[in-house]
Parts: structure tokens; C-alpha cells; sequence
């Protein structure tokens, strides 16, 4: 048996990860990892990168995100009248591709709720949209930015129970695992515990993850800067803002199974999960149609006469040609 981290995000994350793609391939492979899932925040800008470096040793490339949803509240985070205690942030949802409807279904969803947001980085999906695109993705119930941990802080084990069920109807309950990470923390555990309650309660498969956010222990020193970086304080004085330790980072399988021997079919499912995310930036099935080019015409002409054609039909604009042929989101 092969633990499978589904969980992990690279420096695409918004200054939430450390590691550049490539890295995370390169210490999954080490690891003798069969694959590995890119999380970022709010976006799949790595996943290209990560497919690559993935290709190139033989490792899976799984593609996903984490989407920021209104509907379940905001993420559990201590009193406001605690030193460096940061805003409220809206719950993040870990999504997993399966399929190519999947990938273009977050595609979609990330696009609508990304041109209606104000500032970089501040956009939310309601509810509404992402039931209308959850078909082809899996969803995981998160570490403590997920809906699991906001709604235990929150509102209690039973409002909880309410908020995962909720999921198993947007997205069907064979596509939605509870996820538990482990990073010595007291409260993290707690949650755990009520965690694997609600699975028993709901049917649900537990689902262990190291919530990955850099390589290596070493690199986490780096995700300290980026944290500073995006609160705009100095790491003398973020206190807090910092991570308590350096566990967020890939484990190889004999580490997971230690870390979940009261657990087993926790790490037993990283492996079935992934067998299940067929999906790879290979199959984006993207297709643009043969342009005929006549050799008669010199090329140069040939483009010209083309732009002026475009420009007389309204197909270009501001200088900018737009590519009628571009393969729709079918």
C-alpha cells in the first residue's frame, strides 16, 4: 500500500506555499510516491508545471483547487482581540478533478466568481454555482481552512453534520471524504475526533492528508517570509501568524502509516482516491481547427489580407485579433 498525497499547494498559493511545483514532483519521487495532487488557492496556475515535472519521472499529476465559498461562514481563527489575529476569511473547499468535465466545470467556476471580485485574491462562489458545477470533481471537507473545522469552531458538531450532508448532495456521497490531517496540535486533533464521528454517522471515507504546503521542513522557513509578506508584518512580530511547527510537509508512506496507525483506511483510501482521478492535462482535448495555407501567396500577405478581412467584420479589437476557432469549454 501507497500513501498519495491529495492534499498539497505550491507557491502558486497566493504566498500560502513555498514550493515551486517542480520541488513538490521532485520529494514526491524520492518518496516513491505513485502521484500527487496540486491544491493551489483560488487557481490550477501550477498544474502545467507540476504535469511536466510529473511526466518527466512518472509520477500521477492529479489537478485541483481550493475554492473559497460563501454559504458555510468563515474560517476558524482566534479572538480578534488576540495580537496579529488575521481577518475573517470565507471557507476554502479542496476540489479534485476526475474527469475532463470536471477540470472544465472548476475552470468555469473559478472564471465566474473571479470576474466579480473587487481585488486580487477576494472572490467567493455561492452555493448555487457550485452545485451547478460540481459533476466530474471530488470534494474533501479540508484542514483548517475547510468547512469542517469553520463549522465545529463556529457553530458546533451538529450545525457540522448539517454543512458535510449538505456537501454529500452537491456533490454526491461517494465524492465527498473527510479529511484528516495531523500536524501535533491539540485542537487540531479535536477535530479529528468529530471528524472521523461524522464519517461513521454519514457514511463518509476518511481520507488522510498532510495539508502539504512545502516540500521539505527546510522550506518552511520560506512560507514564514511569504506569511509576513502577505500580512505586512516582520517576522519578529507575526507571532501567531506563523506556523507552529514544521509538519506541513511531504511524508513518505511509512511516516503516514505511523502517524494513522489507529486509522489505516484513512491512508488506505489516498491510494483508491487516486486511482479514481483519471483525469491529467493530457486529456485537456483541446483542438483548433487547420488553417489551409496557400502556397501561392507569400505568408506575409497571406496574414495581412487576413487581419484586414477581421477587422472589417468586427473580429478584432483594439488591435487584437480574436481567434474565432479557439476551442469552446465543450
Amino acid at each position: 500500500m501507497k500513501y498519495v498525497e491529495l492534499h498539497s499547494a505550491s507557491a502558486f498559493s497566493f504566498l500560502e506555499g513555498a514550493s515551486r511545483p517542480e520541488d513538490l514532483v521532485s520529494r514526491a519521487k524520492e518518496l516513491e510516491q505513485p502521484a500527487i495532487a496540486l491544491v493551489d488557492r483560488d487557481g490550477v496556475y501550477g498544474a502545467p508545471r507540476l504535469h511536466m515535472a510529473a511526466k518527466s519521472v512518472g509520477i500521477q499529476p492529479h489537478v485541483g483547487a481550493e475554492i473559497s465559498v460563501e454559504g458555510f461562514g468563515n474560517l476558524a481563527r482566534p479572538p480578534s482581540w488576540m495580537p496579529n489575529s488575521f481577518p475573517a476569511r470565507p471557507v476554502r473547499l479542496p476540489l479534485l478533478v476526475k474527469s475532463r468535465t470536471g477540470y472544465q466545470n472548476l475552470c468555469r467556476l473559478m472564471t465566474r466568481y473571479k470576474l466579480r471580485e473587487k481585488e486580487k485574491g477576494t472572490g467567493t462562489a455561492n452555493l448555487g454555482e457550485v452545485a451547478e458545477h460540481a459533476e466530474g470533481l471530488v470534494c474533501l471537507t479540508g484542514g483548517e481552512e475547510g468547512v469542517l473545522a469553520a463549522s465545529l469552531s463556529n457553530k458546533g458538531f451538529e450545525d457540522a453534520r448539517k454543512d458535510i450532508d449538505l456537501l454529500t448532495t452537491i456533490f454526491g456521497r461517494k465524492n465527498v471524504y473527510v479529511e484528516l490531517q495531523r500536524h501535533c496540535d491539540v485542537v487540531e486533533e479535536r477535530r479529528n475526533q468529530a471528524a472521523v464521528r461524522l464519517g461513521e454517522t454519514l457514511g463518509l471515507p476518511l481520507l488522510a492528508t498532510n495539508g502539504v504546503r512545502y516540500a521539505t521542513t527546510a522550506e518552511r522557513e520560506i512560507l514564514d517570509v511569504f506569511t509576513c509578506i502577505r500580512n505586512h508584518c516582520k517576522l519578529e512580530t507575526a507571532g501567531r501568524l506563523l506556523e507552529r511547527n514544521d509538519e506541513r510537509h511531504l511524508r513518505s508512506t511509512e511516516e503516514m502509516m505511523e502517524l494513522f496507525s489507529d486509522l489505516p483506511q484513512a491512508i488506505h483510501n489516498t491510494g483508491e482516491l487516486s486511482a479514481r482521478l483519471e483525469y491529467t492535462l493530457a486529456d485537456l482535448g483541446y483542438e483548433f481547427r487547420a488553417i489551409p495555407f496557400p502556397r501561392e501567396k507569400p505568408w506575409i500577405r497571406f496574414f495581412a489580407n487576413g487581419r484586414k478581412k477581421a477587422l472589417k467584420t468586427g473580429m478584432a479589437l483594439n488591435g487584437t485579433m480574436i481567434c474565432l476557432n479557439a476551442p469552446s469549454a465543450r
